[in-house]
């Protein structure tokens, strides 16, 4: 397996789902649940996040071939999403995200969906799985997959001892940094769709 590939996917889901960027709110989201339930309920929440990845990765080929959708309309959309995304983390706004969700109660949504499964991390996995040809592909894929969770969810498990240490300035300027690193990798895959258009015009018929 080709672990410079796996490290790279594993890198870009990690930089979409955006740990430093979403503890803050998991944590205030979990705050409205009893204290002896908050590690339970995240670890919950973060096993279903597990499922989604996997289920939009295997499935991602088959519903893009159902849907009529190419890899170069999948890289150009996906990008427009991840930079918008990306934006978002570099200039955020003052409203509260989980304002209006204080009085819900937390199973999948809003935390597995949309906070840490968004549909840029959708697109993202979907596109990976149309990328892959071979069965060493796939694995490296689901590796990549596994990896990243496990990165995204022991930040998030521990993110309420990291969050104090860095500090409300700390963790805002970590969000920026991996925002901007994120609208270079958008940038970059809306390129490689313009790339895939282009060359699929000039295949002779």
């Amino acid at each position: 397996m080709d672990w410079n590939h796996i490290i790279a996917a594993a890198g870009t889901l990690i930089l979409v789902m955006d740990p430093p960027g979403t503890a803050p709110l998991v944590q205030g989201l979990l705050q409205q649940i009893p204290p002896h339930r908050r590690r339970r309920v995240l670890l919950r929440e973060l096993f279903f996040v597990l499922i989604l990845l996997l289920f939009f990765y295997f499935l991602g080929k088959g519903l893009l071939g159902w849907m009529g959708i190419s890899t170069g309309s999948l890289n150009i959309s996906g990008g427009i999403m991840l930079f918008i995304i990306a934006i978002g983390m570099v200039f955020p706004t003052r409203r509260s995200p989980h304002a209006s969700l204080s009085n819900t109660e937390i199973f999948i949504v809003p935390v597995a969906v949309p906070l840490i499964v968004g549909p840029a991390a959708i697109s993202v996995v979907m596109m990976q799985a149309a990328l892959c040809e071979t069965g060493i592909q796939k694995l490296e894929g689901f590796t990549a997959i596994v990896l990243s969770w496990l990165v995204t969810a022991t930040l998030l498990v521990l993110s309420g001892r990291i969050l104090s240490l860095l500090g409300e300035k700390g963790t805002t300027a970590l969000t920026r940094l991996m925002g901007t690193i994120l609208i270079l990798l958008a940038v970059q895959m809306i390129l490689n769709g313009i790339t895939h258009y282009i060359t699929t015009l000039q295949v002779t018929p």
